[in-house]
């Protein structure tokens, strides 16, 4: 449709040109009458006038008929998807299912609400025993850290008894 526009507009631009060398080439032909003959200002404005409000005229009827043109293209695309759509076939006698409930404690509960629920205790209950299992590695990680100290140091002490013992 934009190309219907920009043709429409630039056909009315080469008339529009077409029209002012017109109007161009009668004003050239004015002067020169007008150096044998003394024409006056309001006869040049009115004939301008005249020449103005033709093109005005032209150019109003132009766009007039591309939106006419457009609107009817337009209606008739409409047209035919509504065609289109009401040819779609819709069965009418959908028998849809009530959503699956579970009940507790004569408590009615949706079966995606339960299964929800379910999970975010799971979820949690992850979270809570991988908290402890971290605490737990930190002791035992500290613990570790202190052996090891302790093993150092007996390590050192015996280093020490042996050199001693071989210097006596």
């Amino acid at each position: 449709m934009e190309d219907v526009n920009y043709d429409g507009l630039l056909g009315m631009m080469s008339e529009n040109n077409k029209k002012q060398d017109a109007i161009q080439a009668i004003c050239k032909a004015i002067e020169k009458q007008q150096v044998n003959q003394s024409i006056s200002k309001e006869e040049i404005a009115a004939i301008v006038k005249d020449k103005v409000t033709t093109v005005a005229n032209y150019i109003e009827l132009r766009i007039k008929q591309q939106t006419e043109n457009q609107t009817k293209i337009l209606s008739e695309a409409i047209n035919g998807v509504n065609k289109k759509i009401e040819t779609v076939f819709v069965p009418q006698n959908i028998s849809y299912q009530p959503p699956k409930k579970i009940a507790f404690f004569r408590f009615e509960f949706l079966r995606t609400s339960v299964v929800i629920f379910i999970l975010s205790v799971a979820i949690s209950w992850s979270l809570v025993v991988n908290i402890k299992q971290m605490n737990d590695k930190q002791a035992l990680k500290t613990k570790c850290n202190q052996l090891t100290d302790y093993i150092q140091q007996i390590q050192q002490s015996e280093k020490e008894q042996t050199k001693s013992k071989r210097a006596k």
